[in-house]
C-alpha cells in the first residue's frame, strides 16, 4: 500500500466500456467514495493489489492493479511442472504483483506441458490458443529488444525459456537489463490477470476492461523504450484504462487522445503533448524556466549583465560577448550560439 504524490499524472485514452460501468460502481460503492471525497479538500489515495474477491467476478470481469516505481521481474526457477488449475487458484488467492511475477515461469512451463498433452489428444483449439499466447510474448519482446527476428524458445531439459536474438545472443528472464526487467514486470502482472480471466470466461479473445495505476513507468528505461511503454500496453490491453504518474516527456508524448493532469497546478492539460518537443514539454509540463541547463543559464546571465553595463559602448560590449563565446566554445550548442551571436550588435 503506497501513496501516489507525484508532479504529473497521465491518463490514457482507454475507457471502461459502458456495459461494465454499472457493475463496477455497484461492486466498489463508488457513490459512497465520491461523497467522502467531496468532504475533503485534499485526498491522499492508497491502492492495494489485494482485491481477490473481484479478480474473477463473473459479473464484472475487471482487471485491477497498482504497480509501484520499484519494479523488477524476479522470476522463480522451475524444477517440475505443476497442475495449472492449482497454480491459477493460488494466483487468484494471492494476487499481489510480486507473487504473479515470481510464478510466471511456472505458469509458462505448465502451459507448454499442457500443450504437449493437448497434442497427444489432438485438441486443436487448445494447441492453437497456446501458440497464440507464446507468439504474443515473442512479438512483445521483439519490439522491446528491437529485434524483429527474435525467437522465444522453451528449453525442455531445464524447464527454462530463452530469448534468442538474431545476432546469436541468448537472454533469459534472469539476465534481462534492469530497464527491460522493470517494464516486463508490468507486462507479466497484466498478462497473467488477463489470461486467467479469459480462461474463466472460456474466451481467449476476450479483452477485459479494468483500471491499472502505474507509478513512474519510465524507471530504468532509456528514451526509445519510454516511447514504447504506453503504445504497447494500450495495444495489448485495449479496454483497460491506464492512469500513469510520470516525470518523462517521452511518456506523455507517446500516444494521442489522452488527458494530462498536473498535480502541482491542479490543471488539466490539452492533448497537444504528442506534437511537442522535449524542450517545450519540460517548460510547459515539468516546471522548468527554459530548455537550457543551469550552466547555460549562468552564461546567459553573464551576457545580459554585459549588455546592461555597456549599453552605450557597442564595440566593448561585442568584444566581451565574443570572449564569453571563445571561453565556453566546447560547451555551446548550435542553438545557444545562435542566441548569443544575435546579441552582438552590428557597428
Amino acid at each position: 500500500m503506497r501513496s501516489i504524490n507525484l508532479n504529473l499524472s497521465y491518463l490514457s485514452q482507454k475507457k471502461v466500456p459502458d456495459t461494465e460501468v454499472p457493475n463496477v460502481i455497484k461492486e466498489l460503492n463508488l457513490d459512497n467514495w465520491i461523497n467522502e471525497i467531496k468532504k475533503k479538500e485534499q485526498v491522499e489515495p492508497h491502492f492495494s493489489n489485494k482485491i481477490s474477491p473481484l479478480f474473477l467476478d463473473n459479473k464484472t470481469k475487471i482487471v485491477y492493479s497498482f504497480l509501484e516505481p520499484t519494479r523488477k521481474s524476479k522470476v522463480n526457477n522451475v524444477e517440475t511442472p505443476t497442475k495449472q488449475d492449482d497454480l491459477e487458484k493460488e494466483l487468484i488467492e494471492n494476487n499481489s504483483s510480486d507473487f504473479l511475477i515470481s510464478n510466471f515461469k511456472q505458469y509458462l512451463v505448465n502451459k507448454k506441458v499442457n500443450q504437449a498433452f493437448a497434442q497427444l489428444k489432438n485438441k486443436q483449439a487448445e494447441i492453437a490458443q497456446t501458440d497464440v499466447f507464446f507468439k504474443q510474448i515473442e512479438a512483445i519482446f521483439a519490439e522491446i529488444l528491437e529485434d524483429k527476428n527474435l525467437e522465444f524458445k522453451f528449453i525442455e531439459e531445464s524447464f527454462d525459456f530463452i530469448f534468442l536474438l538474431s545476432d546469436g545472443r541468448k537472454i533469459t528472464f534472469d539476465t534481462l537489463p534492469d530497464g527491460f526487467s522493470a517494464f516486463f514486470s508490468i507486462l507479466i502482472d497484466l498478462f497473467l490477470r488477463v489470461e486467467v480471466i479469459r480462461k474463466n470466461v472460456a474466451n481467449y479473445t476476450y479483452n477485459p476492461c479494468g483500471i491499472v495505476l502505474i507509478d513512474e513507468p519510465e524507471t530504468h528505461l532509456h528514451l526509445s523504450l519510454q516511447y514504447q511503454v504506453l503504445p504497447i500496453l494500450t495495444t495489448l490491453f485495449p479496454n483497460i484504462q491506464f492512469i500513469v504518474a510520470t516525470h518523462s516527456p517521452a511518456i506523455i508524448s507517446s500516444i494521442p487522445n489522452v488527458t494530462i493532469f498536473d498535480l502541482t497546478t491542479k490543471e488539466t492539460r490539452s492533448d497537444d503533448a504528442i506534437a511537442s518537443s522535449f524542450s517545450e514539454l519540460m517548460v510547459s509540463h515539468f516546471g522548468l524556466d527554459n530548455e537550457f541547463s543551469s550552466f547555460t543559464d549562468a552564461i546567459f546571465e553573464e551576457v545580459n549583465a554585459i549588455l546592461k553595463q555597456n549599453r552605450d559602448n557597442i564595440p566593448q560590449r561585442n568584444e566581451a560577448i565574443k570572449r564569453i563565446l571563445a571561453k565556453n566554445e566546447k560547451y555551446i550548442s548550435p542553438t545557444m550560439r545562435f542566441e548569443l551571436e544575435a546579441k552582438i550588435a552590428v557597428v
